[in-house]
């Protein structure tokens, strides 16, 4: 049986020697002799546009918690000062707490919670190894009590306190991330990564891009019904590829050399499964927004003779797509051969989709540079309704007015 007593007390002292050695001392006495704020300063640089959305003192906190984690890490900064003369003239107490974090390396993980214990204390689990462990974490507690519910995934710097985990430096939840995602991501950065547990050592070896994940904590899972939304992919070489005798399963388009094949009964929403085949490359897509859309495809193929894995090679949410283009800063396309049979969007709606757009435009100017603003007034400016407005506000407000990050 647990003892919580014990455990908190091990937590508060933790926390207590943490603050006026980590805090106080060993971040900026390293930092100055290695540089370190000045190579994460560059790191940072890339990606100017999130950090100046982040709430006040957010970027100074990230900036300790990315050195600390360069102290603590695996094969970290810290063996190479643990005997230099300004570290042996801190107190006892100090010391021994040091020589024992350089026992239990501190990393970054992708995380949701199992169970809440008691306390601030919570059963936590891996999103990718799938390794459980017990953490303390008021900042946790706070941001589940403001939101009123468990967001999908954590991310945040974990060390040992001898009795449970503890985390250093900012959290970041996410709403809509799932697991599969941080594959989906990590394939961007490295397209040669072959499978998800290669994903922890990235991020140990840069986790700058993986905390700009932040920016897209707010946005939720999409589901329609029971149904998630979320994209299926994958890619196969067909040789051979009789394209007639899916008329009865598909409804059949032609821009050749490419052909779009849409599943009858699951080709609209939320399933969207289609398949596109390029005569010329021999190459056959499969794709749906939806796990079972994505089944059906792959069930009614096989009945033609195919035969292709069920799970797809590729498989990210809205949420997740949104996000890394966001991050990295460039288009990502999921599909090069969908835009061939891409109907026109109605002028009705397009014009509504550009209302939007500059409401939101003008909405992030006044908050990017401090400005007082009336929704209802932006709302009329951009020809939108005040609802539609309030919205979209709603949702981009929630990030900026959320503290829930410190630890």
């Amino acid at each position: 049986m647990l003892d919580y007593k014990k455990i908190l007390s091990a937590c508060d002292e933790s926390s207590r020697i943490s603050e006026s050695f980590i805090d106080d001392f060993l971040i900026n006495f390293i930092s100055d002799k290695e540089g370190l704020e000045e190579k994460f300063e560059r790191q940072l640089s890339s990606y100017r546009k999130i950090i100046v959305k982040m709430p006040e003192g957010f970027p100074g906190m990230l900036m300790s918690q990315l050195i600390a984690h360069r102290i603590f890490q695996q094969n970290g900064l810290a063996g190479k000062y643990m005997n230099h003369a300004v570290i042996r003239k801190r107190s006892v107490e100090e010391i021994a707490f040091f020589q024992f974090q350089m026992q239990y390396p501190w990393k970054y993980s992708f995380c949701s919670i199992e169970e809440d214990l008691l306390h601030d204390l919570y059963r936590m689990k891996d999103a990718i190894s799938g390794e459980e462990f017990m953490l303390y974490s008021p900042g946790i507690s706070k941001a589940v009590t403001k939101l009123g519910c468990y967001p999908s995934l954590w991310l945040f710097l974990v060390g040992f306190n001898g009795e449970c985990c503890q985390t250093f430096g900012p959290i970041a939840y996410f709403r809509g991330i799932q697991s599969f995602d941080l594959f989906f991501f990590a394939k961007h950065l490295n397209a040669d990564i072959t499978f998800l547990n290669e994903v922890p050592d990235m991020i140990e070896s840069n986790p700058v891009p993986f905390l700009m994940l932040w920016s897209g904590g707010e946005i939720p899972v999409t589901y329609h019904k029971k149904d998630m939304v979320v994209f299926n992919k994958s890619e196969y070489y067909v040789k051979d590829f009789s394209i007639d005798k899916y008329d009865a399963d598909f409804i059949i388009e032609e821009k050749y050399p490419i052909y779009m094949l849409s599943l009858k009964r699951w080709n609209s929403f939320p399933h969207f499964a289609k398949c596109f085949y390029h005569a010329k490359k021999k190459l056959f897509i499969l794709t749906a927004m939806t796990t079972r859309g994505y089944d059906s495809l792959v069930s009614t193929l096989s009945k033609h003779g195919n035969d292709f894995p069920t799970t797809p090679d590729i498989l990210c949410t809205m949420a997740m797509i949104h996000i890394a283009r966001e991050v990295l800063n460039f288009n990502i396309e999921m599909n090069p051969y969908e835009k061939h049979f891409a109907k026109k969007t109605s002028p009705g709606t397009q014009q509504e989709l550009d209302k939007i757009n500059v409401f939101l435009r003008s909405l992030m100017d006044k908050i990017n540079n401090k400005k007082d603003y009336d929704i209802a007034k932006l709302a009329l400016k951009a020809d939108i309704s005040l609802e539609n407005a309030e919205n979209v506000a709603k949702m981009v407000l929630k990030k900026f007015s959320d503290d829930s990050w410190k630890r």
